[in-house]
């Protein structure tokens, strides 16, 4: 008998939620049995209510050595998948300072407790009860949002990854840039944090309303809500489940518009020097722009920044005239990017920042030292400054054209080597240097 899927250990022990499957193979063998008798019978009730198994599914076991592996066929296996990663495994994996077997573990500190948990696994950080579970629909099509981030998402990050720190490629293909985007923006429009807030400020105002009114009943934005006797968490929840399905077809549909929107924009993964780290969080995303305007998520001047790893962070630039679309740069930073993005980082998160142990240890120490009040003069605060004006220059007259015929930044380029922050500035002297390999004569 032949049989290629997935292959289930018996260990009655576990608890039906920790089922996961233990081998994919094809298996060729006469020792392939339907567990018609006992004492295998009770396991396919097992196995089906551990695996939303459909009722036309049958189990057969196969004998291994000692083990005995039990597979579903037939019928559909439908993993129960309430424990769902908003921000993924894959992505989270890169920041691990210790691995057991298949856990992994990171150091994570929680911005509203202020406690500190030195080992957390990756399995149990940045995730919700049901997040993405579409519980209106029939149990095979209910996790189709979850299903969609695993196979489109999830299992292409490590991909991504490889080809950004590891191979350092830097000629890209457009499909390989628009995978690029769409794994990492991915996580800026599947966090819970904006949705929380919305419901948090609609509860409140329903809640006001209960307490102000004594109303039973109250309708809000169309939606008929009974607020007798509930409390402002079971208010809370309503409203959440009822805008979560809203709130999840908007982000994916405004995730396709913002890949297709940046499509054109750079590609910049920036190395740390020396002993700091770049940490990340439960939003890791950073989208600004240094013009002091309103927030708009579809301004072409806006930067994304994104920590990919302890020493490497994607750096997406706005698109500029004369540049390369499907080329990757590499540059170095020791300072000026790491205490920005770590502290942008920090603000962003809506719970939990997250790193090795060393990270967020170092990060903590940084920011006690960085937010101290100090003098306008310090050599420190001074530096940090004419950094910034120096790179906010840049990039505004970058937008002008990276060519010879842009004078003004040519002679910039040219006035910045001669500046006394050069020589300590690695990032200043990548750009430099990547500037002349694009042709720019300076």
């Amino acid at each position: 008998m032949d049989f290629r899927g997935f292959f289930y250990p018996k260990k009655p022990s576990l608890s039906l939620k920790e089922i996961q499957p233990m081998i994919n193979c094809k298996i060729t063998s006469d020792r392939l049995f339907n567990p018609t008798s006992t004492p295998h019978r009770h396991l396919l009730d097992y196995y089906r209510k551990g695996l939303f198994l459909t009722q036309n599914a049958h189990v057969i076991y196969w004998i291994m050595g000692t083990n005995v592996l039990y597979a579903i066929v037939g019928g559909n296996c439908l993993m129960k998948k309430p424990h769902q990663h908003f921000i993924p495994r894959t992505y989270l994996k890169n920041f691990v300072h210790r691995q057991d077997g298949d856990k992994f573990f990171v150091t994570a500190f929680n911005k509203l407790t202020e406690a500190i948990k030195n080992e957390i696994s990756i399995r149990d950080i940045c995730v919700e009860t049901d997040l993405y579970t579409l519980k209106h629909l029939s149990v095979d099509k209910k996790y189709q949002i979850e299903d969609f981030f695993s196979e489109n998402i999830e299992s292409k990050y490590p991909d991504v990854y490889k080809l950004l720190v590891l191979d350092k490629k830097q000629n890209i293909t457009g499909e390989e840039k628009t995978l690029i985007l769409y794994t990492t923006l991915s996580m800026y429009f599947r966090t819970p944090k904006a949705l929380n807030k919305f419901v948090h400020f609609a509860a409140t105002l329903v809640n006001d309303v209960k307490n102000d009114t004594g109303a039973d009943k109250i309708d809000f934005l169309g939606y008929e809500i009974s607020i007798k006797d509930k409390s402002f968490n079971k208010i809370k929840k309503e409203i959440r489940e009822h805008r979560r399905i809203d709130y999840l077809n908007t982000q994916i549909a405004l995730l396709n518009q913002f890949v297709r929107f940046k499509a054109l924009d750079g590609i910049v993964v920036t190395e740390l020097v020396g002993d700091q780290e770049f940490i990340t969080s439960d939003n890791p995303i950073e989208i600004r722009n240094s013009f002091g305007i309103d927030f708009d998520l579809f301004d072409a001047r806006n930067s994304i920044y994104v920590p990919l790893d302890p020493k490497h962070a994607l750096f997406i630039p706005p698109k500029l005239e004369g540049s390369i679309i499907n080329r990757v740069f590499y540059q170095r930073d020791s300072f000026l990017q790491h205490v920005i993005l770590n502290n942008s980082v920090y603000e962003n998160a809506e719970r939990w920042v997250i790193g090795t142990q060393t990270g967020i240890d170092k990060f903590l120490k940084d920011q006690e030292e960085y937010t101290k009040p100090s003098e306008d003069d310090h050599p420190i605060i001074q530096n940090y400054k004419t950094k910034l004006v120096l790179m906010e220059t840049m990039v505004i007259l970058a937008e002008k054209g990276v060519t010879n015929d842009n004078k003004e930044l040519v002679e910039f380029m040219r006035n910045v080597q001669e500046h006394g922050l050069y020589n300590e500035s690695v990032e200043f002297q990548d750009t430099v240097r990547q500037l002349k390999e694009m042709g720019l004569d300076i």
